[in-house]
Parts: C-alpha cells; structure tokens; sequence
C-alpha cells in the first residue's frame, strides 16, 4: 500500500514540471494579439535624467510639442529645475509668463537661459517681460543665471542678481556695451563664476565692489567689455581672462591665481602669482609702453608658469633686455612654450630670452599665423603687419632663430603662414627646417603650411 502511495506521488511531481513548461510557453508566433507592447524607454528614464535632456530646449517647446508624447511628457517641464527661454519670434513673451509664473510655488529653480532681443532699440519696455522672469527665478533658489542678448538695447539687470544668496554662476554676454552694470551693492556669497561679456563698468567702485561682495569667486572672465580702471584682489580667485577690454588700467592681485588670459592695451600692474600654472598673454603692437617699468615686470609675474603662450611679445622681450640685463629671471618650471610672431625670423629674440632662462623646457610651438585674428581687430595694424609679414625675409635673423634652439626638445612644432602667390618664401623656409633639424635634433618636429592671400580679408 505504502509503495503505491509514494509511486502516485512521484508521478505528480513528475507531472509538474511538464505543467510548468506548458503554461510558460511563449505563444505561438502568428498570435500578434498575444505580443507584449513595446517599451518606451525614453519615458522610463527617472525624472532628473529626463529634466537633463529638457535643459538643452526651449521651455516653451518642452511644454508644447513634447507634450504630445505621453502623459509622462505632459507635465514633466512643470517639475524640471532647468530653464531655457529664447526670443525667436515664434513665441509671445505671454507663454513665458505662464512657463515660469505659474509653476508649482514648491518647485525651484536652479537654472535659467534667456536669449533676449529688444523688438525695438527705443522701446522704454525692452527687456520688461524678461526682467519680471529673472526676478521670479532668483525667488526659487537659482544658482545659474545665463543671459544672452542680442541687439543694441541695454537689458538693465535687476537689483536682486547682484544681492543673491544662491547664485554660483552669471554670466551676461551682449554685442555692445550698452550693459552698463552699476549696482548699488553687491552681496553674492555662493558666486563661483562671473562672466561679462560686452558690459561697461560705471565706475571703478564696481571693482571694488565684487571684491568685497563675492568672498568665494573662482573664476572671473571679462570680455569686449569697458572697464576704466579695474583693480581685482581676491584670495579665492583661480581662473582670470580679459581679453579684448579697453580699459585705463588694470591692476591684479590675486595670489591663488591657476589661469590667466590677458591681452595688454593699456597700464597692466600684476603682483606675485606664486601659483600659476597656465598663462596666455597677447600684447598690443604699443603695449609696452603702457607698462610702468617696461616688460620686466609682467615677465616676473610669469616666472612661475608651467605651460605659456605668448603673442607679440617681442617688443616686451627687447624692453626687457635693455630694461634689465643684469636681472636675470628663471623659468625653471616652465615646461610648454608658445610664441606667436608675425614671421619667423622675428621669434628670435623672445625665443633666445626664454630658452636662456628655461631649463627644463620640452615643447615648443612657433606660430606665424596666431597674430591674424587679433590684428584684423584693429584694421590699420593689421595691414601694417600684414605687409610686413609677406615682406623679405630676414635671413640673419632666421640663423639666430637657430643657434638659439636647444639640443633634444621633445616637441617642435612651427606653423608658416605663406601667401599662397609666393613660393620664395617656402622655398628659403624649407632651408631653414633643415638646419633646424639638422642643429636641434627634436624628437618630434611637426611643421604645417598656413596658405591665406594678403588680401584675404
């Protein structure tokens, strides 16, 4: 009895599996009815990821036409924390107004992109809808704020972004300098970052003012902008730039300072910089003479620098050397060197000064053609170079430019600018690779042709 008991067992837990497999079997291939739907993967991303992807559109077409997706699209930009407005003429300032006004009360706002155009230079109400926008956002905790205008038309910051407990980032770009930023106090705690592009300052107090009002900036970027006499001095600062600023004089005190970027066209005074890694400076064909003790003193404040490019810098390199024959610096970290001259012969002499002072130097790049940009700014020097530049060659000067190589660099790299109607010019040059190879055995020797007509531009 007992043995025919656990054989019916053993035939049901045989049974079983079968029952399994039967019942999991995937339906028959012609049942399309049977066929899961498929997933949509995009709409299964966790909210933030997706509010990543929004930031790169506009919010006005977040809201519109990525509403027709799903009902998950449907309110998906009402809880994002990014922004994105753009005047584009096809959509109303009104639709902004409800994009961002009538969001939830509880939800913030971290970052907010406005392209804004004036519809009109003389409009007393330019900018109104816009400005009504950056308030509402700096109510919501916003931390970047981004404002690109377009247009002569000065958009008139409100107060509020420069009195922010939030903000870590600004930056505010224009085509003019019809932006003038004067505010009455400057009160930023978290700023981090601050880039003007086409502003003019009102006074110098504004300078004075971020010094004071912006405890914890990392980084400061001036651009195309008026600054009248502009001294920075900060103990937090790492990263520094003004590039293309007309200003009367500009003083620098920064002595945590990584980066600089600084094109001299007026009285440039730079104290100690005993942390800088990284410099580019671009001096103007008379910038020297804005300089209070000649090109001695910004060679000093970069005597500390790892990797450095320098455009024009031949006349500071001449000043100097005259200035101060017997005050010789040292270079010993420097490391990368970049010298930009109008043709190659004239890198002589800032080359020999460096390669005197820079033991320890592994790379260097001699470029013809990186002034060109920079002198098609200011019309009358550029042609002035220009025509020097594609004039006869100086081949002395090139045989200096030789000697004055050190043996076994890892890395040469020399970029001519030719014009393309003149094959002299590329024939002597190609005599003087060879005796540069021949003379400094680099390692690595890149050389690249520039063909650009003198009347190019």
């Amino acid at each position: 009895m007992r043995r025919r008991q656990g054989t019916a067992r053993g035939r049901q837990a045989r049974a079983r599996p079968a029952t399994a497999i039967m019942s999991s079997a995937a339906p028959p291939l012609g049942d399309a009815t049977a066929r899961p739907p498929p997933r949509d993967r995009l709409s299964a991303l966790p909210d933030g990821v997706l509010h990543r992807v929004l930031r790169f559109l506009d919010a006005r077409r977040a809201a519109g036409d990525l509403s027709l997706l799903s009902r998950r699209w449907r309110r998906l930009w009402a809880t994002s924390p990014y922004a994105s407005l753009s005047d584009d003429g096809h959509y109303s300032t009104s639709s902004g107004d409800a994009l961002l006004l009538l969001r939830g009360v509880a939800r913030s706002l971290l970052w907010l992109r406005l392209d804004a155009a004036a519809a009109m230079e003389e409009d007393p109400a330019a900018f109104a809808h816009q400005r009504l926008w950056v308030r509402h956002a700096l109510g919501r905790g916003l931390r970047v704020l981004q404002i690109f205008l377009r247009f002569d038309a000065a958009f008139q910051l409100p107060d509020g972004v420069f009195n922010s407990p939030t903000l870590e980032e600004i930056t505010l770009s224009g085509i003019s300098d019809d932006e003038v930023i004067a505010p009455e106090t400057i009160s930023l705690p978290r700023l981090k970052k601050l880039h003007l592009g086409s502003v003019r300052l009102a006074d110098a107090s504004v300078a004075e003012k971020l010094n004071a009002g912006c405890p914890a900036l990392e980084h400061l970027s001036l651009s195309l902008s008026t600054l009248g006499s502009f001294k920075i001095s900060s103990q937090t600062l790492k990263t520094l730039s003004f590039l293309d600023c007309r200003y009367e004089g500009i003083h620098v005190s920064v002595p945590s300072i990584c980066s600089l970027r600084l094109t001299v066209s007026g009285n440039v005074q730079l104290d100690g910089m005993p942390s800088l890694v990284s410099a580019w400076v671009y001096v103007y064909p008379d910038g020297v003479k804005h300089l209070a003790r000649g090109g001695y003193d910004l060679v000093a404040a970069l005597a500390n620098v790892e990797q450095l490019e320098l455009l024009g810098f031949d006349t500071i390199i001449q000043d100097t050397v005259e200035r101060s024959a017997d005050e010789g610096l040292r270079f010993n970290k420097l490391r990368s060197l970049v010298i930009g001259e109008v043709q190659v012969n004239d890198f002589y002499r800032p080359l020999a000064y460096f390669l005197r002072f820079a033991p320890n130097l592994a790379s260097l790049i001699l470029d013809e053609a990186a002034l060109e940009k920079w002198h098609f700014c200011e019309t009358q020097e550029y042609w002035n170079v220009t025509d020097h530049a594609f004039g006869e060659k100086n081949h002395s000067g090139e045989l200096k430019l030789v000697s004055a190589l050190p043996r076994g660099l890892e890395r040469l790299r020399i970029r001519f600018l030719k014009d393309k109607d003149d094959d002299e010019i590329e024939i002597e040059s190609h005599k003087m690779l060879g005796l540069l190879k021949e003379k400094a055995k680099p390692k690595v020797m890149v050389v690249v042709w520039l063909q650009v007509s003198k009347w190019h531009y």
